[in-house]
């Protein structure tokens, strides 16, 4: 942050009514969204699009940020820039839908965790979540364990860089540990029943057993060619059910 940065930034804060300024606020930090972008690219996702959504949490965070709080603004920024990007991530990711109420708690969530992060310099606890959005713990509890069950494939790796403090900004992840929850369960259980022998197995070894096609392919004495074109139709008669 330049001195220069610094001065506009809390002129800004203090009259969050010009745009103009907020503009040039925005245009002066936002490099940072394309360094943190850049530690993310090449996962299977555009850099470009990285980019964007981490332009877009830069916003979120310039109009969240209080300068008399004495956390400076690429502080306060980078974990929410960070959150963002493995939100888009895991959002790619996933195999099965939230219902709407539970998907929009768990951005609520998200939101409270990286707001908390940056005012306690720590990863708060479920009843301080549970305090800041109004629930209950135990809704919160519940809907934290469906973002677990909701990631079958981790992709909270570490981003590779020679900047040690980048890592203190990760956002909390959440181990799958095999569908805990029980209505989840429950409804991957019923959906698998309705498939057939080999559908099953492909979905079963592909995404809960983690293998690759040719390990599948050797279990079920076939071309990887051939599990290849059968997990596209098992995914999408797989999503169907779960979804209908």
């Amino acid at each position: 942050m330049t001195a220069e940065n610094e001065i506009l930034l809390r002129e800004y804060c203090s009259d969050r009514s010009d745009n103009l300024l907020r503009d040039r606020v925005y245009e002066a930090f936002l490099p940072l969204a394309g360094i943190i972008a850049r530690k993310f690219s090449g996962r299977g996702v555009d850099y470009d699009d990285l980019f964007q959504v981490g332009g877009l949490a830069l916003f979120k965070a310039l109009e969240r940020f209080d300068p008399d709080k004495g956390v400076k603004f690429v502080t306060f920024a980078t974990p929410t820039i960070v959150g963002e990007i493995k939100n888009f991530f895991r959002d790619r990711s996933r195999l099965i839908t939230l219902p709407r109420r539970s998907g929009m708690m768990l951005k609520k969530l998200n939101e409270a965790k990286d707001q908390l992060i940056n005012e306690l310099h720590r990863t708060p606890t479920a009843q301080e979540l549970a305090d800041a959005v109004g629930e209950t713990i135990e809704t919160v509890l519940e809907i934290l364990e469906m973002q677990g069950a909701l990631n079958p494939v981790s992709l909270d790796m570490s981003a590779s860089s020679e900047d040690e403090d980048f890592n203190l900004y990760s956002v909390m992840g959440f181990e799958d540990k095999g569908y805990q929850s029980v209505e989840f369960k429950d409804m991957v259980q019923r959906a698998l029943k309705q498939m057939t022998e080999t559908e099953r197995k492909i979905i079963t070894e592909r995404f809960f057993n983690n293998r690759s096609q040719r390990e599948v392919a050797d279990i079920l004495g076939v071309s990887q060619m051939t599990v290849s074109r059968n997990e596209k139709k098992a995914v999408e008669r797989f999503r169907a059910l779960i979804e209908g």
